[in-house]
């Protein structure tokens, strides 16, 4: 049976081909408004894609918010890099699935980010971008991981007990300024770091994933007893 999502990406590769549009157009996580960005970005294709693939599928009762498009491509931004440093772990991801805003069950009409799963492992991943108010940012912090306790809790309590759920926030920071035409080194670094992090939890949470496999588990045994 079909899941119903907004894209369902069957291994990594399929969402490496996907997301190869992002470099095609250089796509930059600038520190402008949102709705200054629509107006700027509303016509090109890989948006326009974005746009018609959420009407298609028929996964909200909401309206989309044009807003919504721009924080959907950063996020695909940095989901790429976090997949590449996942590939130069060693790990290729050829059985990763990878649920883009996925509507949740019995969840009120509520949508995760992305849920990335692997065996017996449903990661739920919640993107927030840092404002510029620090105040601010750290509210914003606690309601996405609140947001992202309760799709946990929501998931975890509809499938076995054998499936582990883990839900993960990540800040991210700005990281082009497009009027001064200059990249905002800092942030740069600080989401380097913060996307180091996530996939070197990621690589840790699917190695003991395919510990927990039987051919895995045969092959300790013979370690153990030679």
């Amino acid at each position: 049976m079909k899941i119903k999502t907004m894209y369902n990406f069957e291994g990594l590769h399929k969402f490496f081909l996907f997301s190869d549009e992002i470099e095609n157009i250089n796509w930059k996580i600038e520190k402008q408004l949102l709705k200054d960005r629509v107006e700027r970005y509303k016509q090109i294709a890989f948006y326009s894609e974005l746009k018609q693939q959420f009407n298609a599928n028929n996964i909200s009762i909401w309206e989309l918010k044009e807003e919504e498009i721009i924080t959907w491509i950063d996020t695909i931004t940095l989901l790429r890099r976090v997949f590449i440093k996942l590939l130069k772990k060693g790990h290729q991801g050829d059985d990763v699935y990878v649920l883009m805003e996925y509507p949740l069950v019995n969840g009120n009409y509520m949508r995760t980010d992305y849920l990335i799963v692997y065996q017996r492992l449903i990661f739920v991943l919640e993107f927030g971008m840092f404002n510029q108010d620090e105040k601010r940012s750290e509210e914003r912090y606690t309601k996405k991981l609140q947001e992202s306790i309760n799709y946990r809790q929501i998931i975890a309590n509809q499938v076995t007990n054998d499936v582990q759920v883990i839900n993960y926030v990540m800040i991210y920071k700005p990281e082009f300024d497009r009027y001064e035409n200059k990249i905002i080194k800092e942030n740069v670094n600080y989401n380097d770091e913060e996307l180091r992090k996530l996939s070197c939890y990621i690589f840790l949470l699917f190695n003991k994933q395919q510990n927990l496999s039987a051919i895995n588990q045969l092959k300790n045994i013979e370690i153990t007893n030679n």
